[in-house]
């Protein structure tokens, strides 16, 4: 018996991702990665400068574990990439460094992070050792502005350099050689030969009609 089923394979490509699925994986790894911080802040809430030393240093561990640890452990991968089909590669496909995936975190997360550390080491500071008046307020509100107005503007000008730049492509991305790619999944149909015959009857299969026999037919019989 023929079968005329055609055989479906699937391949995968790697392409040029959407800004927008980039941009989504990383916030889902932000929004994972924060839980831990969250919850160490519910469990040891900051109330003094010792509690403030114990919840920087475990939160920043969790982010060098996730952002960095992790990519170089699983191939430059993340949750956020795995679950959004995202793929961290080098373009001559040699192994990603750990020191390169810290480079490009570095660029990425660390540089305004750590702005921000400094500035809640210095309000912590300023909280924990000096009396609490309006004037000691002001400037911990002051600080605290600033901070998070250049963490806004760091994650605004991110951003706005890979749309602006030809090939989308991160300034620190080019110069390490390494590119976000999406995994586009490709279906590959296999047609299976036709041709073969009938198990049984191999070339002889009911309703196939040779012409030249029927007209030899015809012949004896008007003879």
């Amino acid at each position: 018996m023929i079968n005329q089923n055609n055989k479906n394979d699937f391949s995968h490509n790697l392409v040029k991702p959407h800004l927008g699925r980039i941009f989504f994986a990383r916030l889902f790894d932000i929004i994972i990665c924060s839980i831990p911080t969250l919850l160490l802040s519910f469990l040891n809430p900051i109330h003094d400068l010792k509690s403030l030393l114990i919840n920087i240093p475990v939160s920043q561990l969790v982010l060098f574990f996730y952002f960095v640890l992790l990519p170089y452990l699983c191939k430059g991968n993340t949750l956020g990439k795995l679950i959004f089909n995202l793929r961290l590669k080098k373009i001559n496909n040699e192994k990603i460094r750990i020191s390169e995936v810290f480079l490009r975190e570095l660029y990425f997360l660390y540089v305004p992070l750590i702005f921000l550390l400094i500035i809640q080491i210095i309000m912590g500071v300023i909280l924990f050792t000096t009396p609490k008046d309006s004037y000691n307020m002001i400037i911990l509100k002051i600080i605290n502005n600033i901070g998070y107005t250049f963490l806004a503007m760091w994650f605004i000008y991110i951003p706005l350099t890979i749309y602006l730049q030809k090939d989308n492509i991160a300034s620190i991305d080019l110069k390490l050689k390494i590119r976000v790619y999406f995994l586009e999944k490709i279906v590959v149909v296999e047609k299976k030969d036709d041709t073969i015959g009938h198990i049984h009857l191999q070339k002889n299969r009911p309703g196939k009609i040779d012409l030249e026999e029927i007209k030899k037919i015809i012949g004896e019989e008007d003879e």
